[in-house]
């Protein structure tokens, strides 16, 4: 993972705590970048090389809640970002992960929009997950 990758998932990261039946329940939502790569042109002999790498990064919401493993799950993955580089794509290249830098405070918002809009779903979760206990 490259430095640059690591930084954008220390930073992708919202807290929310929210009161369900007089107990704060915390979760956790963490933005990733799911990246794909393609290589597009032509690469022939006495011509000039005309290939580019084109990519394209999904970001996918995951929530976790604080007290265990139980409601996690991918929450959004809507949001995707894309652009190409000059020449093939290649193992080490890595294009999508260098260019996910300049989207950080884009993804920061919609982690943001991502956790509000998860309030109502959370608390319904966590209301069957109570009424599956109590029977």
């Amino acid at each position: 993972m490259s430095l640059i990758l690591m930084a954008l998932a220390a930073a992708a990261t919202h807290n929310v705590s929210v009161e369900h039946h007089g107990n704060q329940v915390g979760a956790t939502y963490t933005a990733r970048a799911d990246i794909r790569t393609k290589t597009i042109g032509a690469k022939t002999p006495n011509r000039m090389d005309s290939q580019r790498c084109q990519w394209t990064a999904t970001i996918v919401v995951d929530r976790k809640l604080d007290h265990g493993p139980a409601l996690a799950r991918t929450v959004s993955s809507d949001k995707r970002f894309s652009g190409s580089e000059a020449g093939a794509c290649t193992t080490g290249r890595q294009s999508g992960e260098r260019n996910m830098a300049q989207y950080q405070d884009k993804i920061e918002a919609h982690l943001i929009a991502v956790a509000e809009a998860d309030r109502a779903p959370l608390l319904a979760e966590l209301d069957s997950v109570r009424n599956l206990a109590s029977n």
